[in-house]
């Protein structure tokens, strides 16, 4: 189902130079995160089964009654460097429930890039700020102010359903030099 990029909130700001090269980066930003860094740790935030939100609903388009939803805070030497939630609609995850249930023991970008049964469809980015609901899922967990970036990723599974990642990008990533 297509991103409904109608309901994205606007900000009127560009990004850095550094902060794009991470917003467009194709591969996994766990592994260029450990190149760079030497290290990168997941914090698990959360990860359940949630009745699907106006969000999932109206900008993912996604029908289903559940997602399955998983939070975590990526951090390399303890300093965190990004929010992500992946959201997993139930008929997708029933498709293989063995498959997604490595996220139990396993990091998305595992997933992700089993290229035989996942491809990604599209990917935007846009900016969020205190007016914009993604803002808090990161506020509630971290003390962060202005504007943030948050990259959204559409999956294919299966080349049948889709799964979503979201990636809110803190400013702390900016700072990185390779």
């Amino acid at each position: 189902m297509p991103i409904n990029i109608k309901s994205i909130f606007k900000i009127n700001v560009s990004s850095s130079e550094p902060l794009t090269e991470w917003l467009n980066h194709p591969n996994s930003l766990t592994d260029k995160l450990y190149q760079i860094k030497g290290d990168a740790r997941i914090q698990l935030l959360s990860q359940s089964w949630t009745y699907t939100d106006w969000w999932d609903r109206y900008l993912l388009q996604i029908p289903d009654e559940k997602v399955f939803q998983r939070e975590i805070i990526m951090k390399s030497h303890g300093i965190p460097y990004w929010y992500a939630r992946s959201i997993i609609p139930k008929k997708c995850y029933e498709l293989d429930p063995v498959f997604f249930g490595r996220l139990q023991n396993e990091s998305i970008k595992n997933l992700i890039f089993d290229r035989e049964k996942v491809s990604r469809l599209q990917c935007i980015n846009y900016p969020v700020d205190q007016r914009c609901l993604e803002y808090y899922w990161v506020k509630k967990n971290l003390d962060v102010t202005g504007v943030l970036w948050l990259r959204l990723a559409e999956f294919s599974f299966q080349h049948k359903e889709s799964f979503y990642l979201v990636e809110i990008m803190l400013p702390e990533l900016e700072t990185i030099t390779p």
